[in-house]
């Protein structure tokens, strides 16, 4: 009997060579799990490489606006030109675009990952030229047959008003997250119990906000805390928000409650999980929420706004407050911090939550995904 031939996947990391955030976040996790597939019905093939990505230092962090101008151009040129001329040279069934942006044309099926619907719902934040190509591209796509996976059922409802939902299939990211208990030998990064948020400093994040709610919080809680905030300002002008959260510190004459700790290595953002009172995540706008799922895995409760992502990820197993305010937050704060029940029962629901988010769930919805459409 002749051996079945496998299906070739090319997928695209190009954008890996800026990503910092979600979308980087959720192109690693690809990738490992591409490295654990043991199936027999698919060959991926990664382009460009790993390890030319990982040496490239160019496009990281803060980058001067000609840095800009030179990765869009290397970008387009790539999706329009090079992506598809790879796809023939592979012979290639489906190209896997997990950046937002398919080429136009190509050899076999074209399937984008969109991870939320920013580009239509915040376009102050972007160029306006950049943007007006960007979303021609998307559109052209989509109307010449690329398929489009959301990265949560919310995700789906919001891009849906923008993109016809028959292009649309939502397929929840999932993370192989080992549950992390607390080390006897380590010491807690502060003297103090702390609230931690995790995250570059971006407006959409609500952190000032954050700082509001934190002082509410004070102004009732007798003992005392600290708020960290993990991570950089903004990757571009237009999206940070640095200036106006440290000015908030000041009004509220918080610079010793308030700890910006700027870059963290793995090992010393560990720690800082491994000892916090809760996780605050006060985000407007997210298209899924993976901090949720790794303050899981540390067992700390976890604490959002009314937002629709996060909601779907934490399930029971997050607080919510009732709205995007200081008081509603800084309430949910000072109940947490009061409520030990509350915060073992959350830590339990927030383990068993994370079964549902696994890596390799992720992996055969996708791949079950992939076969479904080469069989269209």
């Amino acid at each position: 009997m002749k051996k079945k031939e496998k299906k070739v996947v090319l997928v695209d990391i190009f954008f890996q060579h800026l990503a910092q955030t979600g979308i980087k976040t959720y192109t690693d996790n690809l990738l490992i799990q591409i490295e654990r597939y043991k199936g027999d019905s698919f060959t991926f093939i990664i382009t460009p490489s790993k390890e030319s990505i990982n040496k490239s230092k160019m496009f990281k962090g803060k980058t001067a606006r000609w840095k800009n101008l030179w990765f869009q151009l290397r970008y387009f040129s790539h999706k329009l030109f090079v992506l598809p001329l790879l796809s023939i040279w592979y012979k290639a069934d489906i190209v896997f675009s997990p950046d937002i942006l398919s080429p136009i044309w190509s050899r076999g099926k074209r399937v984008s990952v969109i991870h939320d619907a920013f580009f239509w719902e915040t376009p102050e934040h972007y160029n306006k030229l950049w943007r007006k190509f960007y979303l021609f591209l998307l559109l052209t796509g989509v109307k010449l047959g690329t398929k489009v996976i959301t990265v949560s059922h919310y995700a789906k409802t919001t891009v849906a008003k923008y993109l016809p939902a028959s292009s649309i299939t939502a397929i929840p990211t999932g993370l192989d997250l080992e549950i992390k208990d607390q080390d006897e030998n380590e010491q807690a990064p502060l003297p103090t119990p702390y609230f931690l948020h995790v995250g570059v400093m971006e407006k959409r994040k609500n952190l000032r906000m954050l700082i509001e709610a934190f002082a509410v919080f004070l102004e009732r809680k007798e003992s005392d805390y600290s708020l960290v905030l993990v991570g950089q300002r903004g990757p571009r002008e237009a999206l940070d928000d640095f200036d106006g959260i440290l000015s908030l510190v000041k009004k509220h004459q918080l610079e010793e409650k308030v700890v910006f700790t700027g870059y963290l290595s793995n090992k010393q953002l560990s720690t800082y999980y491994k000892f916090a009172e809760a996780y605050v995540f006060p985000s407007i706008n997210e298209g899924f929420g993976l901090p949720v799922l790794e303050a899981f895995s540390y067992g700390l409760p976890v604490l959002i706004g009314p937002q629709g992502a996060l909601k779907e990820v934490g399930g029971n197993a997050v607080l919510v407050s009732e709205r995007f305010e200081a008081k509603s937050f800084g309430a949910m704060m000072l109940k947490i911090s009061e409520d030990s029940q509350l915060r073992t029962s959350l830590k339990q629901l927030g383990y068993q939550r994370l079964s549902l988010f696994t890596g390799q769930k992720f992996l055969l919805s996708l791949t079950d995904y992939f076969n479904s459409i080469t069989n269209e």
